[in-house]
């Protein structure tokens, strides 16, 4: 079943609770209501009964077996149960029409249309047989015919809704469902190749035979190729995110091997560790190197050098940190800074996902990231839960 949609088990199951206390409410005020009318006391005890036993059997019998529509059934006994108090105060409604109109919500929020129609037949003929047996007079009882449309068009206008509404978020699935499997296909299928542009690039870059000219080009198209390998893996990590399939594997680890590590594949000569030796964290290794490596390119293109990567203890935290040397973040950028796709200054090759990546990964660990500025340069923060 798709994620975000609920199931037919799942829809039965919550219109028998919200039955519940529908019913449950108006037993309640049946009780209350002793205190007020004593000399009523068998008719409101045996009226509140009723509710409560209709509340008990939604909560208790098997609705998650069957269609929603049965719960419908339900609303049955509420009009008995309401005709027969009509009945028995004398054909007072004060206290009967807000029921009717509590039930066709309720019916409005869970059943179709169709549902809707024909409990107006039954909510009809108990509110008026109640009148009836009750001796009120032929204008109270005509006044159903004016009364109960307006109820049943509660009802009606609540399911119409609600149905538009479902069927908005069916789109909104189905639209989804297709752009995951698009960008799931084409984040997978420009791998492969992208190797083999890369491969191919690398060897004419060595080759002395090469022109500087040729060598510039050759070194922009690595460029663009390198961008569109972190966007794919940028993509496959967002689809991964959005479907749950996020997975993580925690392990004991010194920070300092992970920093020299991250400083090695990005660029020694730009990236300084300064992470003191011994100091350990426990978090899958594998994706806390993508949030340092996604940390330190960012700093690297958007900042400038040194790109200084520290660590420390605080409290049962560990903090890591990274810290360029740049024009800092600009203030209108902040907002925005660890959401998808946000782009950074023009002119760098920024796909819009690493930092959204970031967060996403040291949440999944319990933590958080947070920027802070430097004095020059931007440092953004890691924080690591350890526990006790």
């Amino acid at each position: 079943m798709p994620v975000g949609e609920e199931s037919p088990a799942a829809r039965s199951q919550g219109a028998a609770r919200q039955g519940a206390a529908l019913f449950a409410l108006a037993g309640a005020l049946g009780v209350l209501g002793l205190g007020t009318q004593p000399d009523r006391a068998g008719v409101l005890l045996s009226i509140a009964a009723a509710d409560f036993a209709v509340a008990a059997a939604c909560l208790l019998l098997p609705w998650r077996r069957w269609p929603v529509s049965r719960v419908a059934w339900v609303s049955l006994a509420a009009f008995a149960i309401m005709g027969v108090s009509t009945w028995a105060f004398g054909g007072y409604t004060g206290g009967t029409i807000p029921f009717y109109v509590l039930t066709f919500t309720w019916l409005g929020l869970h059943q179709s249309t169709r549902v809707i129609w024909w409990t107006a037949v039954p909510a009809t003929l108990s509110y008026a047989l109640g009148l009836v047996a009750a001796g009120a007079p032929p204008e109270q009882v005509g006044a159903t015919a004016i009364l109960m449309p307006v109820v049943v068009a509660v009802g009606l206008v609540i399911s119409r809704r609600v149905e538009a509404l479902r069927e908005s978020q069916r789109e909104l699935r189905e639209q989804e469902q297709w752009r995951a499997a698009m960008v799931a296909t084409l984040a997978h299928d420009i791998r492969s190749p992208l190797s083999s542009i890369t491969g191919a690039l690398e060897i004419a870059a060595d080759d002395p035979a090469t022109s500087p000219v040729t060598r510039r080009f050759i070194d922009a198209a690595a460029r663009q190729a390198d961008r569109i390998t972190r966007l794919a893996a940028g993509l496959l990590d967002l689809e991964r995110v959005d479907q749950g399939k996020l997975r993580l594997n925690p392990t004991e680890w010194e920070v300092r091997d992970l920093a020299d590590r991250v400083a090695r594949l990005t660029d020694p000569g730009v990236v300084k560790v300064e992470v003191p030796e011994g100091l350990t964290v426990v978090a899958d290794r594998e994706r806390m190197e993508q949030v340092l490596v996604n940390l330190t390119n960012n700093a690297r293109r958007h900042g400038g050098g040194p790109v200084v990567v520290d660590a420390r203890r605080e409290g049962t935290d560990v903090l890591v940190t990274v810290r360029d040397h740049g024009p800092g973040v600009r203030p209108e950028d902040l907002p925005r800074l660890f959401t998808r796709l946000a782009r950074g200054r023009a002119g760098t090759d920024s796909v819009g996902l690493g930092l959204w990546i970031v967060r996403t990964l040291t949440e999944a660990h319990g933590g958080s990231v947070s920027h802070e500025p430097a004095e020059p340069g931007a440092r953004f923060v890691v924080r690591l839960p350890q526990g006790s």
